[in-house]
């Protein structure tokens, strides 16, 4: 049976906009949501968000004959297993907001889209008041966002540590949808 796109529960939104706002700074996911509205569609395993026009409310609360928020909505992301999983498309919109932002080197970008972490000679900028287990978007010197990381030291530490100490765990990362899929 396919999923049915419902809108999201408020009290549900207002656990995710926290979540969004603790990781990548206040306010950001009202910025995000802009005049979007979240909707959500669940199966036994994994609650997955878009974001979908205002408009299209009506044609939701009709029955949604025919329309796949999968392919018009945008997709925000997943929750499997209590862990919110942003989506690629959703980072895009996301870094312009946030501080949130590991800028990596060449080489690292390409380590980084293979599924590899970062370790500290690959990193260009990373805002030294960011901490430990703190979510960043990877991006390569071009500004092209490359995916998601931890932050698994302190900011303002990693020039204290060696150049080839991880300063960032891959969490998901463009080359993920190629393999997945591939």
């Amino acid at each position: 049976m396919p999923m049915k796109p419902e809108l999201v529960d408020p009290i549900e939104w207002e656990k995710i906009g926290k979540h969004i706002d603790e990781e990548f700074g206040k306010g950001i996911t009202k910025k995000l949501l802009g005049d979007l509205v979240p909707v959500v569609m669940a199966n036994e395993k994994v609650r997955s968000f878009y974001l979908i026009p205002m408009k299209w409310v009506a044609i939701l609360e009709e029955g949604f004959e025919g329309f796949d928020v999968r392919l018009l909505g945008l997709w925000l992301g997943d929750i499997s297993s209590d862990k919110l999983q942003l989506s690629l498309p959703i980072q895009e919109r996301l870094a312009p907001l946030t501080e949130n932002i590991l800028v990596v080197t060449k080489q690292a970008a390409q380590v980084f889209t293979y599924g590899k972490s970062v370790i500290r000679e690959g990193v260009v900028h990373l805002k030294t008041s960011l901490k430990r287990k703190q979510r960043v978007i990877v991006q390569d010197r071009e500004g092209n966002v490359l995916g998601l990381a931890m932050l698994v030291v302190d900011a303002f530490m990693r020039h204290q540590i060696g150049k080839d100490r991880l300063v960032a765990r891959n969490l998901i990362d463009v080359g993920w949808y190629l393999r997945r899929m591939g």
